[in-house]
């Protein structure tokens, strides 16, 4: 959505077709405007799906291809997911031009359920499925290359994701010396998010005298994990455990904190074994609240987030990021500076406008 708004603000126009209301709540009815102001419009399209559950999104291809036959868009964007295609179908049999945005492996690797489903199989419908979707693409962005089958990573576009500069910013008022560290961390949970080694961590912390307080966002598979381990270890009051907030909320609780925690695990989901393709939008938003981060020391992260605005780890030692949030709550002059500097390198590079104007490239080739 902040990327259609951004494409907008470009004075683009943009349709985008959606199986469901793109936020909770929000009116589903077609031709909704986003609001995104600028010379362009971004109009909401809902597709009723005739059959249940995710598996089946590629059914809606004639839906697709009579709302494009509609509003006669000059390309078709749709984000890659390994059943969906029914975008790229629909251009395919319109003789639109194509692009697809990918996000999440666009190839086979080890451990992924779609192959080893592939592998009952003679024929493999879901890798030649995947690979038709990418013929039929006349240009791709993604968050990485490694998504994409070797063949294709030289011709991809890297495009990371953003944020909104004037949604997330830092707090309006400074705050006033001393005082615990404050920390946020904001997740869905899963296993690679590292929820578990990061209450290990502040146990760590407590038990050397830290004077800390950590704000945890979110809900997902392992927060009962992770709040019996807090419990545990005799935490919980220096770990609040928020739970889901609205998202319009998020900005006032990035905005009241000192450090952004991102404790990532990449040996615990599979996938990442084809390389760091992630581009975790709660990092931008740390940026653009002003919050130092504290993320795993992997050559990706180091490329995308200077000295100047992190500190790093090794995956997995409970123990050097106990000592990273150790150094951090020692020093509040080099916090105060890496804190400026974090919400600089937001405005300079990662808002959505940035990305939009990535991505407008892409379409402005395929197009021409």
């Amino acid at each position: 959505m902040e990327l259609c708004r951004a494409l907008a603000r470009r004075e683009h126009d943009v349709y985008i077709v959606a199986p469901q209301a793109l936020t909770p709540g929000a009116d589903a009815s077609d031709g909704r405007s986003l609001g995104a102001g600028g010379g362009g419009a971004a109009q909401v399209h809902i597709v009723r799906m005739k059959t249940p559950g995710r598996f089946f999104e590629w059914t809606a291809v004639n839906d697709i291809r009579r709302i494009a036959e509609r509003v006669h868009p000059d390309v078709v964007v749709e984000r890659f997911y390994t059943f969906g295609g029914a975008g790229i179908w629909a251009a395919h049999m319109l003789g639109l031009p194509a692009v697809l945005e990918v996000n999440s492996p666009a190839r086979r690797y080890p451990g992924s359920w779609r192959d080893r489903l592939d592998r009952l199989s003679v024929v493999g419908p879901i890798h030649r499925w995947r690979r038709r979707q990418l013929a039929w693409s006349h240009g791709i962005y993604a968050t990485s290359k490694h998504l994409l089958p070797p063949e294709l990573q030289e011709s991809v576009t890297v495009v990371t994701n953003g944020v909104d500069t004037a949604r997330f910013r830092p707090a309006a008022t400074l705050r006033e010396p001393g005082g615990p560290l404050r920390c946020v961390y904001a997740s869905s949970f899963r296993s690679w998010h590292g929820a578990v080694d990061l209450v290990h961590a502040v146990a760590r912390c407590v038990t050397r005298g830290i004077d800390l307080r950590v704000t945890c966002l979110g809900t997902g598979p392992l927060w009962h994990s992770a709040h019996e381990a807090a419990q545990q270890a005799g935490v919980l009051d220096v770990m609040q455990f928020v739970g889901n907030v609205p998202y319009e909320d998020v900005p006032e609780h990035l905005a009241q904190a000192d450090v952004g925690l991102a404790p990532f695990n990449p040996g615990a989901f599979p996938a990442l074994q084809l390389g760091w393709f992630w581009s975790p939008i709660k990092i931008f938003e740390y940026l653009a609240s002003g919050l130092a981060v504290v993320t795993i020391g992997i050559r990706e992260l180091r490329e995308l987030l200077p000295a100047s605005v992190a500190r790093f780890y090794t995956p997995g030692d409970v123990d050097g990021l106990a000592q990273t949030i150790e150094v951090l709550a020692a020093d509040r002059v080099a916090l105060d500076q890496m804190q400026l500097a974090s919400r600089a390198l937001a405005e300079s590079r990662f808002t959505w406008g940035h990305q939009a104007s990535a991505v407008e490239g892409v379409l402005q080739r395929v197009v021409q």
